[in-house]
């Protein structure tokens, strides 16, 4: 036993540096795990609701609730979800509804489209409204959905279908809201140039008044998508965005723009730009979902990849408000994989799918209510795992500081190789002027080079009681005092000076790589 204890000794110091940085480093990544993700907001919590695929729900207000419809293979899922994130009236109707698309779901009954074909079921069976159809959106009270070049409608109940319009672009979309009848069509002209149109279809007076929006030239890299409009009696605010392929850089932008109907003004679009509290601009949103606050004030939901904190970065949902010429954004989930197709399901909760695998999802939420906050800070094992693996890529990330120490080390090996050419004997008698002046050539030039790493991203990614004024300077030399006692603890009898001064460099590389590396890069 001695004899283990005695091999031991050398890596006592450092083992037990290791396991003291590694426990502070778990326990500050487990508190940046329990960080809100704004002030007043709960952290993510998962819903009972199951695991489903890559798909698209459809999200429909009843009551102060959301009633969520998620297709699955061969089945709908159903169930709904309220301000507490309680998930209840889950149930699955067997019926296969492609995705991605809208429906219209009401009970039992849907309406999709399918095979190029408009489907009504009923609750027991399928029935054909209409063929040649390539997609649809409705609400509540409204089912519009469009052929190449037509648009059509269907009233639920009666389920009748009546013409609105036929027209020249090839129809890509239409857009239904939630609170209004009117309605938006976006799709492509072709010819010499390919031409991007957008139509608004007012709803007055029973009847449909049309108002052209866009009709602009797009590149073969450009395609505009994701329109949408909010209506305050006859001004009008629409959004849309703008995807590009240039030279294999892809880019999401937004625009938006507000006009008040029939007053011949041409519409203005002006790009939207999201940017977090701390200044950092929000790039290439997706999924977005738009509306107006309790306050009339309009809102965007979106999710983006941005940094959660500086070793980790996330798709997360952003709940954006706009102030002047940005839209202030703050973080609303604090999962740490893909978030898709975020909803409000009131003004104070919100709930989203969010990434489990590759092919696999499940349903979470956040809440401004003070119980689900409290609740949601209660420490889990998915915590506790985050944490740590956390720690281990922080620390692999400070193994990049001891390829720095090369430089350090060279003039030391450079001035021991000389004595040893010129005059080995210093060497062998274990000199201690030798000893110390490679220890203050090692240490000298690491105090030089070090300086600077100690840059901005240190200083603003380390902790407080690592990035005080001086520290450059007084961390390297405690850790180099810390270095030496090391030495003189765990050195061995037989050891020759050159053993000592290696070993000393190599715990002094290692303490300094744990303590202050993974801040540096």
């Amino acid at each position: 036993m001695r004899k283990i204890g005695g091999k031991l000794k050398p890596f006592a110091i450092p083992i037990l540096f290791f396991l003291l940085v590694f426990s502070i480093l778990t326990n500050q990544n487990l508190q940046n795990e329990l960080e809100l993700p704004a002030e007043g907001w709960s952290r993510s919590l998962p819903l009972d609701a199951g695991k489903v695929g890559a798909v698209k729900p459809v999200f429909l207000q009843e009551s102060g609730q959301q009633h969520v419809y998620v297709p699955k293979e061969n089945e709908v899922l159903s169930f709904t979800v309220n301000s507490d994130l309680e998930v209840k009236n889950k149930k699955t109707t067997p019926i296969s509804i492609p995705s991605p698309q809208n429906f219209w779901a009401k009970d039992n009954e849907f309406v999709y489209v399918k095979n190029k074909q408009l489907i009504h079921f009923d609750g027991k069976k399928e029935n054909v409204l209409d063929k040649g159809v390539f997609g649809m959106d409705a609400n509540q009270e409204k089912i519009i959905y469009f052929k190449e070049h037509e648009i059509l409608s269907v009233e639920p109940g009666k389920w009748t279908i009546k013409s609105i319009d036929k027209v020249e672009e090839r129809l890509e979309a239409v857009v239904v809201n939630d609170e209004s009848q009117s309605f938006l069509t976006s799709g492509v002209i072709a010819g010499d140039t390919k031409k991007a149109k957008a139509v608004f279809y007012q709803f007055e007076e029973s009847t449909y008044k049309k108002h052209e929006i866009l009709n602009k030239d797009e590149l073969i890299s450009e395609n505009h998508f994701g329109f949408y409009f909010i209506e305050h009696g006859m001004d009008v605010t629409i959004y849309y965005t703008l995807f590009e392929n240039t030279s294999g850089a892809r880019s999401y932008n937004v625009f938006h723009g507000t006009n008040q109907m029939g007053s011949g003004d041409e519409w203005t679009f002006n790009k939207m730009t999201f940017q977090h509290k701390n200044g950092v601009k929000l790039e290439n949103p997706k999924y977005l979902q738009y509306g107006v606050d309790e306050n009339n004030l309009a809102k965007v939901l979106f999710t983006t990849r941005a940094m959660k904190s500086h070793e980790k970065e996330a798709v997360n949902v952003y709940e954006a408000y706009q102030k002047g010429d940005v839209w202030l954004t703050e973080r609303r989930s604090t999962t740490n994989n893909g978030s898709l197709h975020a909803h409000w399901i009131d003004e104070k909760s919100i709930v989203w799918m969010n990434m489990i695998s590759q092919k696999e999802f499940t349903f979470s939420g956040a809440s401004a209510n003070p119980d689900i906050i409290e609740k949601s800070l209660v420490i889990t094992k998915e915590d506790y795992k985050q944490a740590i693996s956390t720690t281990i890529l922080s620390l692999f990330q400070g193994l990049v500081l001891a390829m720095s120490a090369l430089f350090w080390i060279t003039p030391a090996i450079l001035f021991a190789l000389l004595v040893y050419l010129v005059k080995i004997s210093l060497i062998e008698d274990e000199d201690k002027r030798v000893m110390f002046t490679i220890l203050a050539l090692y240490l000298g030039v690491q105090l030089i080079f070090i300086q600077k790493l100690f840059n901005e991203h240190y200083y603003y990614f380390a902790p407080d009681f690592l990035a005080f004024s001086g520290s450059s300077f007084i961390i390297p030399l405690i850790l180099a005092v810390l270095s030496g006692a090391a030495v003189m603890f765990g050195k061995k009898k037989d050891w020759s000076m050159i053993a000592s001064i290696c070993y000393f460099i190599g715990v002094n590389i290692t303490f300094l790589s744990l303590t202050v590396g993974p801040y540096m890069f």
